[in-house]
């Protein structure tokens, strides 16, 4: 130990800076002001759990139900709610007695059916008419020819299309 110069023997104490002025650092910790909130107890890790399951609800819901029902009511792709979902277009044919359809009675049907924009159909005979027996006609849609597949759904006539071009 060194000795101070003005007390012999005595210990020279740690070097403190000169501070006249200072304030006397305080005694213990300090403590939070009274009336402060109290924690609620929810762990941050579990609110970011559900942070993130909310969040992928709503990508879900954002990315697929939204679009679908855009697209689906604002161009028409649901129909009319009564009648469910539209199919290809539906039509019926007068049947011979003996189970047959003539081409030109199957190419004015086609022609003449509200749900159809053909022109100049000209279809083959069809021998038997029964459930998923298939004929192909040749007409136009007034801009493209196209290849009409009819394709009966019954032995009573009924049928539905699909375009080929």
């Amino acid at each position: 130990m060194s000795q101070s110069p003005h007390h012999p023997g005595q210990p020279v104490p740690p070097h403190q800076p000169y501070a006249p002025y200072a304030v006397p650092p305080p005694y213990g910790y300090a403590q939070p002001p009274a009336g402060s909130p109290r924690s609620t107890g929810l762990n941050p890790w579990a609110a970011g759990a559900i942070g993130v399951v909310v969040g992928m609800g709503l990508t879900f819901i954002g990315m697929t139900v939204v679009p679908m029902l855009f697209f689906g009511l604002a161009f028409g792709g649901f129909g009319s709610f009564d009648e469910g979902f539209p199919g290809p277009p539906s039509g019926r044919v007068e049947v011979a007695a003996d189970g047959s359809v003539g081409g030109e009675a199957l190419a004015e049907a086609l022609e003449d059916e509200g749900d159809y924009y053909y022109e100049d159909v000209s279809c083959p005979a069809t021998a038997r008419v029964a459930t998923d027996v298939t004929t192909i006609c040749r007409g136009n849609d007034g801009v493209d020819d196209l290849r009409i597949v009819v394709v009966f759904e019954g032995d009573d006539g009924r049928f539905r299309t699909a375009d080929l071009w």
